[in-house]
């Protein structure tokens, strides 16, 4: 299966009426999957029912929210690690900083190597144009 990928303009960032047009590839991205249709995915694979790996994934759902709140990174091998990360806006002076300086909470995803691997092994296709 091939990653679909079309081709979009973009101005330059800042430069009033864009400045010169850079043409770059965009992933066509596709319908989303739902956490049932995975789980019932998953189950085909294995032993397990879909009810068991639907409760395993809200599982591991909470208890990512728990150490996230703890500010404990999440390394799972070969599949990535999860870590907590913010944004913040920027102040004059080290005291100007406080919680109101923060403007965005986020979960930073790192690939592991098998993973990371198996993306470097994708093909790609360009998407057809259609006729005007």
């Amino acid at each position: 299966m091939s990653v679909l990928y079309e081709v979009v303009p973009k101005g330059q960032p800042g430069v009033v009426g864009g400045g010169t047009i850079k043409y770059y590839a965009k992933i066509v991205r596709q319908e989303p999957i739902n956490m049932r249709e995975f789980a019932d995915e998953i189950a085909e694979r294995s032993t397990l029912t879909t009810p068991v790996v639907y409760t395993m994934l809200e599982c591991l759902l909470d208890r990512m929210q728990y150490h996230m709140k703890a500010v404990r990174p999440i390394k799972l091998g070969d599949f990535g690690s999860f870590s907590p990360s913010l944004s913040s806006k920027p102040e004059d002076v080290p005291e100007g900083v406080n919680k109101d300086s923060i403007s965005k909470v986020k979960i930073l995803f790192r690939p592991g190597k098998v993973l990371r691997s198996r993306l470097d092994s994708l093909d790609f296709r360009k998407m057809r144009t259609r006729n005007k």
